[in-house]
């Protein structure tokens, strides 16, 4: 399956997420070169498009430290790397429901440290934790099960809660946990490109804890996009255009 979701603009945004098919099962190293294309012009399918991996069997959380490689390059939309607990469909029944914590990117922005919750029947809640995050700056994330209060999740950074529980009603044991690296296009051809590294990759086998690192998980990945595989439990999320050498300096004020 394949995971999907759109980021508004503003501070309080509806993310819809589509699934799709693996298109893969094994991590990739391949690297290809290509040329730099123009403004306006895409580089991968049209609307989302993604790459990360995902556990074979649904879990109680999810952990990596993510670190953004490089300023993401993004022409229209988004771009965003996270993990996350939950899909479309896994609330009860049959109702979406998830919860996620990543890095995102828009047009002329740097990295933000973000997380959202979709609760069955609800819109989607986004709130940021912090407005910048330097390129190459680690960031441990986790989402866990309380051990205290099953179907009660709370989000986790750098080792410190940052939410209050959040109830998400018929969950314990049933979300399966993924990381991803993620691009929206914003509905224009467009050749969003980032470079996401995550390390320590880890699934709770129990409300509360209980890491061990990820294993046995598919591989997802989008046309125009893959993962390097580095050790077990980490690997790097990117486009398969590198992002252009002076795109930072291009950006930066002055």
């Amino acid at each position: 399956m394949c995971g999907l979701l759109r980021l508004a603009v503003n501070q309080e945004v509806v993310l819809f997420l589509r699934w799709g098919v693996a298109l893969a099962v094994a991590f990739v190293a391949a690297c290809t070169t290509v040329s730099e294309l123009p403004a306006g012009a895409a580089c991968g399918r049209s609307g989302f498009a993604y790459a990360g991996v995902q556990a074979a069997e649904n879990g109680h959380g999810i952990s990596a430290v993510v670190t953004s490689l490089g300023l993401p390059a993004v022409e229209n939309g988004h771009v965003a790397g996270w993990v996350g607990v939950g899909a479309p469909g896994q609330g009860p029944g049959g109702r979406d429901e998830w919860v996620q914590v990543g890095l995102n990117s828009l047009p002329g922005t740097g990295n933000r440290l973000y997380y959202e919750v979709m609760r069955p029947g609800a819109h989607v809640r986004y709130a940021e934790v912090k407005a910048e995050v330097a390129d190459d700056r680690p960031v441990r994330v986790a989402v866990l099960e309380m051990a205290a209060k099953w179907n009660a999740w709370r989000v986790w950074v750098n080792g410190r809660a940052v939410t209050p529980p959040i109830e998400l009603p018929a969950s314990h044991g049933a979300l399966t946990p993924m990381a991803m690296g993620e691009s929206w296009d914003g509905g224009r051809p467009s050749c969003n490109r980032y470079s996401y590294r995550f390390e320590r990759v880890s699934v709770a086998q129990t409300p509360g804890g209980s890491w061990l690192a990820i294993r046995d998980a598919s591989v997802l990945q989008d046309p125009g996009y893959r993962v390097e595989k580095r050790a077990v439990g980490s690997f790097i999320a990117l486009a398969t255009r590198p992002l252009p050498p002076d795109w930072a300096l291009k950006q930066s004020p002055g």
